[in-house]
């Protein structure tokens, strides 16, 4: 299925749901870590819209979970898994928020004064030219970008992350746009 891995077997207790938006994967170590404990979904958001992301998210966990079932959201993940348990209480039995962003805009003020601070010279020059090419509406490689983006954006965020190999998964700067777009139009 294009919007999920599964690690383990049935039942599926467990999904992870990882940051970007559109840019999947990074849940997928924490995934290896878990799964001999028990089954784990890794669902993969390809819509470029909130509210598609939270039907999307839906049938995933309809489907191929079993409810209620346990979320555990990074970044992007632990916003939009909390955006899910608000209108689908129903489905989860426990909520787990790793590294969210804040939902009021007054606690987002030094946020990414704070990263840009944890990267050498180096990264800052990437992430300026980074942050050029992203706001360039003609870039033909704002897929590319986004992915270099959150690598960079990983590092300033991480300690100690679990060791991993990089994985390819297509990085969408239209889903990572839409969300966004749309999601700064909310109100909580």
């Amino acid at each position: 299925m294009k919007n999920l891995r599964t690690y383990g077997t049935p039942p599926f207790n467990l999904a992870l749901i990882h940051g970007g938006p559109g840019a999947p994967g990074e849940m997928a170590p924490v995934a290896r870590e878990l799964f001999s404990l028990e089954g784990v979904l890794e669902p993969l958001q390809t819509v470029a819209t909130l509210e598609g992301q939270v039907r999307e998210l839906r049938d995933v966990l309809e489907k191929h979970g079993t409810l209620p079932i346990t979320l555990i959201g990074f970044s992007w993940g632990a916003m939009l898994s909390f955006i899910f348990t608000a209108r689908y209480p129903q489905f989860v039995k426990k909520l787990i928020l790793v590294g969210s962003g804040p939902y009021e805009e007054k606690y987002a003020a030094n946020i990414m004064k704070t990263r840009i601070s944890r990267l050498g010279k180096e990264d800052w020059e990437s992430l300026l030219h980074l942050t050029e090419t992203l706001d360039n509406p003609s870039a033909k490689n704002r897929n590319e970008a986004l992915c270099s983006f959150g690598n960079l954006m990983s590092k300033a965020d991480a300690y100690q992350p679990l060791p991993h190999e990089d994985e390819l998964l297509d990085c969408s700067y239209e889903i990572f746009k839409g969300v966004w777009e749309e999601a700064s139009t909310l109100t909580i």
